[in-house]
């Protein structure tokens, strides 16, 4: 399913009155350490593991935006476009009381409701900042990073916010920034800018926060590759949380990965987008070749494992391995922490056995 994701950041924004009788929070009915579920009636039903995990997220991104946890975030979960206080066709948005969303998790939305708690930054740096650490969820506005960004830049208002074709381009830059010159970054100008801060003042705190003039880091800009959201983005949960971590060598013997990917299994996610999914995290010890098998139950067919690599840029290492049958696929890595996905069709649960052989293991 194609989607279109907003966001609308001001209460004084087109279309985002506050008497917005779509606006109304139903009531809560799961609380975690960091966020409040409320569903309106209709909204689907979740998978055992979404909300812990949307819980966490919340955290997560708290800390990569160097920003305090004081409150819990709001999660309204909608049942369709009437109960969206957002602009038509999109399938979710935040403010500061805040998300709104079709679906569940929208961790793009969770990112600019924690960023709300500090006042939102301008629209192409906001936006930015949420596809570099929220979801890879498919959409027509994740293609190729294209276009001027000076021009991207401008074209953000506080009235419509930053326009869909504009999305790639601010989520490259940010993830450019932050891998060249660090978090501080995205932190600073959520600190020392608000929404309604022009291009001017954004650019000077960047280049305050770089120690790098504005022309220099354009120069420096325009010699990076282009590519997809999917390729330049962090992903958050499997790289921080420890938790998801797992063994995969004992000695110089291969140790299998058993997990189970189904809707009443506290580690599996979603549905979404037609999809369940568990994430899992492994630590590559050094530079070379690792070979990845992974088998399912028996019937079970329609799978993937994604690898991706624990950093920030077009250069990430990412690869799609196909789960079941006994094949194998060998994929480079580099040193350091991948998260892997494992993602099965909604409704159509399945055990994964995983094996992992490389750096003299198996």
């Amino acid at each position: 399913m194609l989607v279109r994701w907003g966001v609308c950041v001001l209460l004084g924004a087109t279309g985002c009155e506050a008497e917005d009788p779509a606006r109304e929070i139903p009531p809560i009915i799961w609380s975690g350490a960091q966020l409040d579920y409320a569903p309106r009636p209709g909204a689907y039903e979740l998978c055992e593991g979404t909300l812990p995990y949307m819980d966490r997220y919340v955290a997560l991104v708290a800390d990569a935006m160097g920003v305090e946890v004081d409150r819990s975030l709001v999660y309204v979960h909608a049942s369709g476009d009437g109960d969206l206080p957002c602009q038509e066709g999109v399938v979710g948005c935040a403010f500061f009381e805040g998300v709104y969303s079709k679906v569940a998790p929208q961790e793009h939305e969770i990112v600019h409701g924690v960023r709300g708690w500090s006042g939102f930054s301008p629209g192409f740096f906001e936006e930015g900042a949420a596809e570099v650490f929220g979801d890879d969820a498919r959409a027509a506005v994740r293609v190729m990073s294209n276009g001027s960004l000076m021009e991207g830049i401008e074209a953000a208002s506080v009235e419509t916010g930053l326009p869909l074709r504009w999305y790639p381009r601010a989520g490259h830059f940010a993830a450019h920034l932050h891998e060249r010159y660090g978090p501080e970054v995205t932190q600073e100008l959520l600190r020392r800018t608000d929404a309604r801060a022009g291009e001017g003042r954004a650019i000077e705190v960047i280049e305050a926060v770089t120690g790098a003039g504005w022309d220099e880091i354009v120069e420096e800009y325009a010699k990076v590759p282009e590519c997809a959201q999917a390729r330049y983005r962090y992903p958050l949960h499997g790289c921080e949380e420890p938790t998801v971590l797992r063994a995969w060598c004992d000695g110089d013997e291969s140790v299998g990965i058993i997990e189970r990917i189904a809707c009443d299994d506290p580690d599996t996610i979603g549905p979404r987008n037609g999809e369940m999914w568990t994430t899992i995290a492994v630590e590559v010890p050094e530079d070379g070749d690792y070979r990845f098998v992974a088998r399912l139950g028996e019937g079970a067919v329609g799978s993937e494992m994604t690898i991706e690599e624990c950093a920030v840029g077009c250069d990430k290492i990412m690869a799609k391995v196909p789960m079941g049958g006994g094949n194998s696929m060998e994929v480079f890595l580099r040193k350091g922490r991948y998260a892997l996905r494992l993602t099965r069709p909604e409704g159509e649960p399945a055990e994964v056995r995983m094996e992992i052989s490389g750096a003299g293991c198996g």
